[in-house]
């Protein structure tokens, strides 16, 4: 029994010492679906096994399974196992569908067959222990994505996806809320219909206010969507900005949209690594693979034949022999591996493989993976790295200068599409039909966008918006149709809310433009007395009156207006004034109608009073005549307004404005009282005062007769009608403050770059040049000539001085008149031996009776009525007398001054003696 016992054992040995003779065959297993590529790389698997085994599997051997059919795919499946009979079947590679994987994975694991996944598993699909997924685990590629988007620092964004397997990948991306608290995080989702027609869904993409995009499907549809997003004017903003998903994106050609798009995407690998570019270059020698379009299948797939040629090297190394063994799908029990393969494979390190610089399935699935962030325009250096080893962190390799740098390029590539409309000074259109693009329009807005270019490095094409209306302008920038709106574009709350406005370029409020005035000759045949208001008339005759009655009070006591009546006479006892209050009304009369008068005053209190008054009177007259003209004629116009709140108040002069623009908005959401009574009268006018445009209102205004038809418009624009028109004017000043601005998408990137050149041209001065050039110097028309100011009628505010320099000059005359008063009746005091007191009495008393215009040369202050009648009779008898003396001597040619006729001393010596005489007789 022993005996035999070990000639079996020497059998045994000679039979194993013939078999290991020969090399051990294994053979791979390889499912696929009908849409994967062949991609199997049987020559890296060859060049890694040892001599001692055998690769039995060939190109020709790979199993196409359907994909949503797992009955026919077991059955295919059990049909390969049925062939495996001599060789050992070391793994078996999976298909990437999920129904087909799933079939397959478990019959594997039934069998202690290794399965290699390299396609995505959701989270509901539960690892076997007999699988190993080299395609990044799922929810470490989901977390992986959130970190990427949060740092693009996206307030809100679209999510475009095809089916909800791509909604489970971006779960933690949907979770995502902005740092900033005060930023409005929005999410919205759109699903694409896999080769349906998805224009409705992008043109509400387009629709909204979000400027960022991920888009989650296959990297062959992602050309069909961006064709059809094309379509409808999806990627003509600059400002959106999309992430794709796919793994595979970078291996797309997108020449035809580059320019348009910022485009954003991941890697598993980098094929300009060095690493990378060692093991592509061995194993993928064929002219139609290139290095920079392998796929993450393409290269999963090599990582797995890698990992099994290690597998059987260390297997070998440990001495253990690949033994065929005899499997089927129709056993009830479960196989048992003893050789423990997957095992063996999940302690495998890889270091040189294409999908990183390590690979190993510690955990049945990948542990260590990396994702970088490119931008497709430039893929050679990734702006960001993702580590699985720190997954709550990312690694940012690209500065700010080097953003920066990116951006103006972007910037420089892109043709900004302007939208503006035709209004003068903004924009006018060449009638030259020649002329096309840029060279078709000119005005205000043509050279503030010009210079804005020269600063930012950026070409431009301007638009004219549908209708030439505002509205349109608006909705041409929240529908991204176009990048910039340049047009008298008031910035306001309601815009803001849509659209985003640059740094103002230029201040203005809203103001009231109306019509002029028009003169007509005057039918008032008491028009020449307007030029002086009724009170000023009535306090110049008034003061005549006063004037002549001072006068002829001051004349009175001024000495020098008594006159010797008999100038013949010297001796003559009477002095004589010439001045009444009538002729004194007529030298005043005479004074202000420039005429003069045949008599003027001797005395200097008399003379002041008079020049004061012809001051006055010369002030009256050159006020008049000035005047005068104007007041020939007169306003047509029954209404006259100089402010809202006149306008407001009345109900003759109509007024409205242009519909669908701020100053409607302006006046319908005013809280102010007056604004709002504005508004109701405005909407509730029939028929109706407003108009569609500014040039309307502004031709309304023109037309309407007698000016009956204001129109409330923006300062700028009432400034160049007023530079245009003569026949013009602005009412009041601003109803508010307000500013032009550069309109442009909501959250546009290129918003800092259009303020830094707005900045430039204000700090240089040349925005006020610009608006210079168009509001003053390329006006067309003659300049108007300056209008010569509405003469009003001279109240007694404007001529109020005059009467004050006529009040001091009248109290100048009469203090200089009681001055000569007071000193006359010390001289006669003097004189006459009288006392001062009686001298003033007597004086006073003659001064006061205003009827007797003559006096007697010495005062009779204490004299009986007899005693002054003899006086009297003496005087008159010694006139008489000399008279006729004196007339004799005339006739007989004799000399008045002979020495035996007594001189003038003498003949007063001998009246005082005689009045001596008379007072001693009297006494």
């Amino acid at each position: 029994m022993v005996i035999g016992n070990y000639f079996v054992y020497l059998l045994l040995l000679a039979v194993s010492g013939c078999l290991c003779q020969h090399k051990n065959q294994i053979r791979i297993g390889v499912f696929f679906n009908a849409d994967q590529k062949n991609i199997t790389y049987w020559d890296a698997i060859k060049e890694l096994l040892p001599e001692t085994v055998e690769l039995v599997t060939s190109p020709n051997e790979i199993e196409i399974v359907p994909e949503n059919d797992a009955f026919s795919t077991q059955k295919q499946f059990c049909n390969f196992i049925q062939k495996t009979k001599n060789e050992r079947l070391m793994a078996v590679i999976g298909p990437k569908s999920l129904t087909a994987s799933t079939m397959i994975e478990s019959i594997c694991e039934h069998l202690a067959v290794p399965y290699i996944s390299t396609s995505p598993k959701p989270p509901s699909v539960k690892e076997t222990p007999y699988s190993i997924s080299l395609y990044p685990e799922f929810r470490m590629l989901s977390k992986a994505l959130a970190k990427i988007v949060e740092s693009f620092d996206w307030t809100s964004f679209i999510i475009l996806y095809e089916d909800e397997e791509g909604l489970l990948k971006l779960q933690d991306v949907m979770k995502l809320t902005h740092k900033n608290k005060e930023a409005k995080n929005e999410h919205k989702f759109f699903k694409l219909i896999i080769g349906g027609d998805n224009r409705q869904a992008l043109k509400m993409v387009r629709n909204s206010n979000i400027n960022w995009i991920i888009l989650d499907c296959h990297v062959d549809r992602i050309a069909s969507y961006f064709e059809e997003a094309r379509n409808v004017d999806l990627l003509s903003d600059l400002s959106r900005s999309f992430f794709l998903t796919s793994l595979d994106a970078h291996t797309m050609d997108y020449t035809q949209f580059i320019k348009e798009l910022n485009i954003t995407t991941i890697r598993l690998f980098n094929p300009a690594h060095p690493v990378f570019n060692r093991v592509a270059s061995r194993y993928f020698d064929s002219p139609k693979i290139s290095l920079n379009n392998i796929t993450v299948e393409q290269a999963l797939v090599l990582d797995a034949m890698l990992l099994i040629g290690e597998t059987v090297n260390q297997l070998k190394a440990q001495n253990k022999y690949l033994s065929p063994r005899r499997i089927s799908c129709h056993s009830n029990s479960r196989y048992q591996d003893s050789l423990s393969i997957i095992q063996e494979m999940q302690e495998v390190q890889l270091n040189e493989v294409l999908t990183g610089s390590k690979l190993s399935f510690a955990s049945g699935s990948r542990d260590e993976f990396t994702l970088q962030v490119i931008e497709l325009n430039s893929k050679d250096s990734p702006i960001a790295i993702w580590n699985s080893e720190d997954p709550d962190n990312i690694e940012l390799t690209r500065n700010e200068t080097e953003r920066e740098a990116e951006f103006k390029r972007r910037i420089a590539e892109h043709n900004f599409i302007v939208s503006s409309r035709i209004l003068e000074p903004y924009l006018m259109e060449d009638p030259n039909p020649d002329a096309y693009k840029n060279a078709k329009y000119y005005g205000y807005c043509m050279d503030l966008m010009t210079e804005i270019s020269k600063i930012a490095n950026l070409s431009f094409e301007f638009r004219i918006t549908k209708d030439n209306s505002p509205a349109n302008v608006v909705n041409d920038l929240v529908e991204r149709r176009a990048d910039l709106g340049i047009m008298d574009f008031t910035i306001t709350p309601q815009r803001r809310e849509v659209i985003d406005f640059s740094l103002s370029f230029m201040k203005l409020g809203i103001g009231i433009l109306h019509q002029k005035p028009i003169p007509e000759e005057s039918n008032n045949k008491y028009a020449f007395m307007r030029p002086i208001s009724w009170t000023v008339w009535f306090y110049i005759w008034t003061l005549s009156l006063i004037n002549s009655i001072t006068m002829f009070f001051v004349a009175r006591m001024a000495p020098a207006e008594w006159e010797n009546p008999k100038p013949w006479d010297p001796e003559s006892k009477e002095l004589e004034n010439i001045w009444t209050v009538k002729n004194f009304l007529w030298l005043c009369l005479g004074s202000i109608t420039a005429q003069g008068c045949d008599i003027l005053p001797k005395s200097v209190p008399a003379r002041v009073i008079g020049g004061s008054w012809w001051f006055f009177a010369l002030i009256i007259i050159s006020s008049y005549t000035a005047n005068l003209a104007a007041f020939l004629t007169y306003e047509k116009q029954d209404v006259v307004i100089d402010s809202v709140e006149e306008l407001a108040a009345q109900s003759k002069i109509k007024y409205g404005l242009m519909s669908k623009g701020s100053t409607e908005q302006f006046f319908s959401s005013s809280n102010d009282s007056l604004y709002g009574r504005l508004w109701n009268n405005m909407k509730n006018e029939k028929p109706s005062v407003f108009e569609t445009d500014n040039p309307s209102g502004v031709e309304r205004v023109k037309v309407t007769k007698k000016g009956l038809y204001a129109f409330f418009m923006e300062s700028t624009g009432i400034e160049y009608e007023l530079g245009k028109s003569c026949n013009l004017r602005k009412i009041g000043g601003l109803l508010d403050s307000k500013s032009y601005g550069i309109g442009m998408p909501l959250n546009a990137p290129y918003r800092n770059m259009i303020n830094h050149a707005i900045l430039t041209l204000q700090e240089s001065g040349k925005l006020q040049q610009i608006k210079n050039k168009w509001w003053k110097e390329m006006v067309r028309g003659e300049p108007c000539p300056e209008d010569p100011k509405q003469s009003a009628s001279l109240a007694l505010s404007n001529v109020g001085g005059i009467f004050d320099v006529l009040g001091i000059g009248i109290g100048i005359a009469y203090a200089i008149a009681v001055i000569e008063f007071l000193w006359n009746v010390r001289q006669l005091s003097i004189e006459e031996h009288l006392s001062y007191m009686e001298t003033l009495k007597c004086e006073i008393k003659f001064a006061c009776n205003i009827f007797q215009k003559k006096k007697r040369a010495k005062p009779v202050p204490s004299e009986s009525s007899s005693s002054k009648s003899s006086l009297s009779d003496q005087h008159e008898k010694i006139s008489i007398a000399r008279s006729i003396f004196s007339k004799s001597a005339s006739l007989l040619n004799l000399s008045t001054h002979d020495e035996h006729r007594p001189d003038a001393s003498q003949v007063r010596q001998r009246s005082r003696s005689k009045v001596s005489n008379n007072h001693l007789r009297v006494s």
